[in-house]
């Protein structure tokens, strides 16, 4: 919940002053929450006190009307938000690649949210989705790959998260997984991985996972 709900501000927040005041009961709507004005309207609300108190944003009352939330830096750290690729930018052309290398960002397709994709997939789904789309090296779809002990150690998502991630991408038709060896050596002993793929055309097909 608290992942979804950053997502969608930080995709609707997307010019100056990245702010957002609309009622709980709108998000609620947007992530297909069970009974939005309710229950729904208090997931969203508890989502939004959890992102405050670890200085993902700002929450401003705002008598009569919606709280005022206002973005910060997505480290957490209470900084001013600033716009990724802007930042990027300033620093890879002032201080070299390697230094704007931490600030390197990526870029969630707007079908994730129109063809429904973000209510419909688990929260392990959506972390999964994001690691593939970090894990690849340029802005074009590839098959990227990664051990166990890399995906903790760069994501901290347990093996459970990851299985179940996988899994559902792959039964949602949004990732394609190979078996590749890992070595073309015929002497050698024959050892293989997953490839992963993401499907990006799939994203403006409506939203649907097959149930098993």
């Amino acid at each position: 919940m608290r992942l979804k709900t950053y997502l969608s501000m930080l995709f609707i927040a997307g010019a100056a002053p990245y702010d957002v005041s609309y009622p709980a009961r709108a998000w609620a709507t947007l992530l297909d929450l069970e009974n939005p004005e309710t229950k729904g309207a208090r997931r969203v609300n508890e989502a939004v006190s959890w992102l405050e108190a670890r200085q993902f944003v700002t929450v401003a009352n705002n008598p009569g009307r919606p709280s005022r939330v206002t973005l910060l830096n997505e480290r957490g750290k209470g900084e001013q938000y600033e716009l990724p690729g802007e930042v990027y930018n300033q620093l890879r052309n002032k201080k070299g690649a390697d230094v704007a290398k931490r600030n390197r960002y990526v870029k969630i397709p707007p079908e994730f949210w129109t063809s429904g994709w973000l209510s419909v997939l688990s929260t392990p789904a959506v972390s999964m989705y994001l690691v593939l789309l970090c894990a690849q090296t340029s802005d074009e779809v590839s098959e990227v790959w990664f051990s166990p002990d890399q995906a903790d150690k760069l994501y901290s998502l347990s093996a459970d998260t990851r299985s179940r991630g996988l899994v559902e991408l792959r039964k949602a038709g949004l990732l394609t997984v190979r078996r590749r060896a890992l070595s073309n050596d015929v002497f050698d002993v024959k050892r293989f991985r997953n490839a992963y793929m993401l499907d990006m055309g799939r994203l403006g097909e409506s939203a649907t996972i097959p149930i098993s």
